[in-house]
Order: structure tokens, then sequence, then C-alpha cells
């Protein structure tokens, strides 16, 4: 058996010597102080006050500072669809209920949280990629009328559950 610190082994014979861990720790420390690391590229021993600043600078250097959002608290957006990579449809993409951005998370990357036009928080947070703002967001598409009555017609909308079914005025419809 033998146990791995940093790609450099140490043997042991048996699990009986690794109880005794006070025969093994201070090799495992020296040699653990004397390897380079890779994301300070400095080997523990080296590392002091007149070089801390720099090996700080170099470590953390290569995170991204996120850009400004894509959307705003308030914006109405449609979800993406899910679909497999290359599955290919004539249906649309996006859906056609529409949502409201309740809080913009900065996260790397950032995350919106969601909530539908009926105030009901949409669990889970949604990336800028799976959004797209809305252009028109007071049109909405009637699937079907279901009973007509004087000037008022009792309508389902597309993509809307039948909870959403309500009666509109006739000249609403375009």
């Amino acid at each position: 058996m033998n146990i791995v610190q940093q790609d450099q082994t140490l043997p042991v014979e048996n699990l009986d010597d690794i109880e005794d861990a006070s025969n093994i720790l201070p090799e495992i420390t020296k040699n653990y102080d004397g390897t380079i690391h890779r994301t300070t590229g400095y080997k523990p021993r080296d590392v002091n006050k007149s070089n801390e600043e720099a090996i700080l600078k170099s470590a953390y250097s290569h995170i991204k500072i996120m850009g400004k959002p894509k959307f705003k608290v308030g914006d109405i957006v449609r979800v993406s669809k899910s679909k497999h990579v290359f599955e290919k449809s004539y249906k649309p993409n996006w859906t056609t209920e529409l949502f409201k951005i309740v809080k913009v998370q900065i996260t790397n990357p950032i995350t919106y949280l969601l909530e539908d036009m009926q105030e009901h928080p949409i669990r889970g947070g949604f990336y800028e990629e799976e959004l797209q703002k809305t252009r028109n967001p007071d049109i909405y598409l009637v699937e079907k009328v279901l009973k007509r009555k004087g000037k008022k017609v009792y309508v389902r909308w597309l993509g809307f559950d039948r909870s959403h079914d309500c009666w509109i005025d006739i000249t609403n419809i375009v």
C-alpha cells in the first residue's frame, strides 16, 4: 500500500504503519512544503510577506469579471423549450407563456429568478441564454374560442392551462 501526496508516493507496508502517523507525518509535511503548487507557482516554504501580493495577483488574475446583466427586474420574458442538441422541429423554441424577472442573481454566470404573470414564483434559476425578452408582452395568442355571448367571447389562450380561460371583448381579438 502507498500513501500518495502531491504525485509523490510514500511506502507503507500495512495499515498498522498508518496508525503511528508521527513517523511519516514529518516526511509528508517536508515533501508538501517543498513542492511547487500550480496555483501560486511557488513552494509553500518560499511564500513570505515580501512576495504575498504578487502571488495573490497571479493566483486570482484568471478570474473573469462578469459583464452587465442582459435583463433587469420587471422585464417580461419567454423561456426556451428544452430540446436535444440536434433535434429539429417546426414548433417554436420559446414558450407562449410569459414570465416576469423578479431577481437578478449576480452569480457566475448570471442567473434570473422568475414568476408567472399571476405572481406565482417559478422554481429554480435561469441563464441568459434560456430567456428571450418579449417585444409585445401584452399580446397573447388565442388557441380556441369556446363560447360566444353578444360582444364577448370565452377563449382558451395558447400555451396556458384551463385556469386561464376567460371572457374578453370581441374587439380585443385581432
